[in-house]
């Protein structure tokens, strides 16, 4: 009896632990891939932002000044001290002439502190091709083509900048060049280029860590190798380090500018990265043991692979805490399987060895046997039995016989009641479950259809200023090149010319028409800025709604709700946020957005002319607390307590179905959360929302 009861107690241990393990490599290998994927695409964003910075700085430069040459210098650098101290992740900006000489550079860094002027001075009026990084960019921009460069040491910005106290990955660089053309001519006139400091990149990768040491995996990071599959060009371990508030070395050396191969002797990784694969398990020189998650950069141009590891010890330490407490649970079910058996066996067999003889003997036929009758338990209960067995088993034969003759009709009977009974709940079930599922349905079509309505008329607004500023931006310029080939015709800048000259400005307004430019150029930005957001938070709503259960942010989600309902409370409600540190929750995205959309909406509708409306989110006890205030009409006393029925509304007829609140509630509840109202008549309305940080079990 111990052998079978410990073996399949054993048995499912061992299957337990085989499976986990499987399981846990394989999450954590899709994991680390995705990890390394997203932050990959985080690189992708930076280059691209930086790319686009680069082409706005050279096509608005042209627009300012009439030509790039020394003559401009005095202006040329504010300008690019501004550039510098607003974009804050750049250590130059240049602007080069067509002969390559530096006509200007920033001379303050991004905190605007002056740089050595003795420098500044030596370095202005400079050949670039006494740079020879620079000079490559310089090359190919001049022809008419932008350009970017990977990472390196910029010899330039080692003359400026001393980062050697610094973090090691302040010393490394990465460049863009876009050429300078004329408005008019599109000649090229000049090249810009922009080195950014690298420690922007690793900036990227070192949350990663912090992102992994929270979960309880210290030894996980972010890493990023060159385009040779070889070259660590950013790395946890790196000289100069900060961490909280001083510069140290981690342990483990600097990484930096080192080859997997030949320093660390990683040759799995490095074929893994050759080979495009997107994780890799490879061995340390150590004796340890990593997995890692690879992904390129977009930017093919460039090659970068992200990678995200950890070691494997710190992956199956669960494992491990298992495998314990399994041997406990083995040893303690052993020691009270024996003690158990050995009572009751005791207990029940020896008043079973004289149950047995005594019903042998009844079994020959003789009725006048009786068992005799030594304890109140089970066994006696069961002696008794055997005593009125012998006593009536005659009577019982007959009753037997007549029974059996009836049974089959009855059990028949039964049957066919049984079942018909069965298909009865069964069609009620699925009748019960079909409406439940028109009535959400109709709920989020309600909603939809108000949204879209909305949506129609935001994208309506900055798609006015579009066309509306269109036709003023065509004549303005159209003026201000007449005004030019004006100045071209002038045989030369001679009093009577400049007079004419003042004269054509004051003709076409062109000091109104330069200032106005850039408020029509403005209102472009702004128009399309907000399409782009409408559109996005709808294009995201759409893709929420998913029986999967993940991460909800709420604060995005409120934000997004907040978006998509604009056009109830712009310029009409005013809205207080006020958002505490929360983190995000278990659940489904796209139900517990409907939540926020049913009582923002609401809350909106209950203001009648102008009013407020407050957002706050805060922390307690495990639980995330969502509480939307609002100083509308109120609820009535004895309408609170309906307003959770299906199809129980307060509003007028054909403005409200009843159910979004019905339908909340249900949401809520399947999360494991609460809702709860107060209201004041005349006064307003609060509805707070408390979910679970984490859930106990599957929604």
């Amino acid at each position: 009896m111990i052998a079978l009861s410990l073996l399949p107690l054993a048995g499912m241990s061992l299957f337990s632990y085989f499976i986990g393990r499987n399981q846990i490599e394989e999450s954590i290998q899709l994991s680390l891939g995705k990890m390394a994927q997203d932050t990959a695409d985080k690189v992708d964003l930076l280059l691209r932002g930086k790319k686009e910075e680069i082409h706005l700085m050279a096509t608005t430069f042209p627009l300012i000044y009439d030509g790039v040459s020394k003559t401009y210098r005095d202006d040329i650098i504010p300008l690019l001290n501004n550039y510098c101290f607003q974009q804050d992740v750049y250590d130059l900006l240049i602007v080069l002439d067509v002969s390559g000489r530096i006509v200007g550079i920033n001379t303050t860094d991004r905190n605007r502190n002056p740089m050595p002027g003795e420098t500044i001075s030596e370095i202005l009026g400079a050949d670039i091709a006494d740079f020879s990084e620079e000079n490559e960019l310089f090359k190919s921009s001049i022809t008419g083509h932008n350009k970017h460069l990977g990472w390196y040491q910029s010899s330039l910005v080692q003359r400026l900048y001393d980062y050697q106290t610094e973090d090691v990955s302040h010393q490394y660089n990465t460049a863009f060049s876009e050429p300078i053309r004329d408005p008019a001519s599109q000649e090229v006139v000049g090249v810009w280029i922009n080195v950014l400091n690298w420690s922007y990149f690793q900036n990227i990768l070192d949350p990663v860590e912090a992102d992994l040491s929270n979960l309880g995996l210290s030894t996980g990071y972010a890493f990023m190798i060159a385009s040779d599959a070889n070259t660590i060009i950013g790395h946890r371990y790196r000289s100069n380090r900060r961490m909280g508030e001083y510069m140290q070395s981690v342990q483990g050396g600097n990484y930096y500018d080192s080859r997997l191969v030949e320093n660390h002797m990683m040759e799995n990784l490095h074929k893994a990265i050759l080979n495009q694969d997107t994780h890799s398990v490879y061995d340390l020189p150590d004796g340890g043991r990593r997995i890692a998650g690879l992904a390129p950069i977009e930017d093919i141009s460039l090659g970068w692979i992200v990678g995200v590891e950890i070691d494997e010890s710190d992956i199956y330490r669960p494992i491990r805490s298992l495998i314990y407490w399994l041997l406990v649970a083995i040893l303690i079910l052993a020691s009270l399987v024996l003690i158990f058996t050995y009572i009751i066996s005791r207990g029940i067999t020896v008043p079973l060895n004289n149950l047995t003889r005594s019903a042998a003997t009844i079994s020959e036929g003789n009725f006048n046997e009786r068992v005799p009758i030594q304890s109140s338990d089970e066994v006696g209960l069961l002696a008794s039995s055997f005593n009125e067995m012998a006593r009536a088993l005659s009577s019982r034969e007959l009753q037997l016989q007549e029974l059996n003759r009836n049974l089959e009709d009855m059990v028949r009977d039964r049957t066919i009641e049984l079942e018909n009974s069965h298909e009865a709940l069964k069609r009620a079930y699925y009748d019960l479950q079909s409406a439940q599922e028109q009535l959400v349905q109709t709920e989020k079509m309600a909603s939809l259809g108000q949204l879209v309505a909305g949506i129609a008329h935001e994208i309506k607004n900055p798609l006015n200023f579009i066309y509306g500023n269109t036709g003023f931006l065509a004549d303005y310029t159209q003026k201000i090149l007449g005004l030019l080939e004006a100045f071209e015709k002038l045989p030369s800048l001679s009093a009577e010319d400049r007079a004419e000259i003042e004269r054509m400005k004051e003709s076409v307004q062109y000091s109104f028409i330069q200032k106005d430019l850039k408020i029509l150029i403005d209102n472009f930005t702004d128009g399309s800025r907000r399409i782009n957001a409408i559109v996005s938070d709808l294009r995201a709503f759409s893709r929420m709604d998913q029986d999967a259960v993940s991460e909800v942010d709420l604060h995005a989600s409120l934000e997004m709700s907040l978006n998509l309902l604009r056009n109830q409370y712009k310029n009409r409600i005013e809205t207080h946020k006020e958002y505490g540190d929360i983190p995000k929750i278990q659940g489904y995205p796209g139900k517990l957005h409907q939540v926020f959309m049913n009582l923002l909406s609401n809350a909106f509708q209950a203001v009648q002319d102008k009013g407020e409306v407050w957002i706050r989110t805060r922390t307690g006890s495990g639980m995330v607390e969502i509480e939307i205030s609002d100083n509308g009409s109120g609820i009535p006393q004895e309408d609170i307590k309906r307003i959770f029925e299906p199809f129980y509304t307060t509003k007028p007829v054909g403005q409200g179905t009843g159910l979004g609140l019905s339908i909340s509630y249900g949401i809520i509840e399947q999360h494991g959360g609460k809702i709860q109202v107060a209201s004041v008549p005349a006064k307003g309305s609060t509805f707070t929302v408390l979910l679970p940080i984490f859930q106990e079990k599957a929604l």
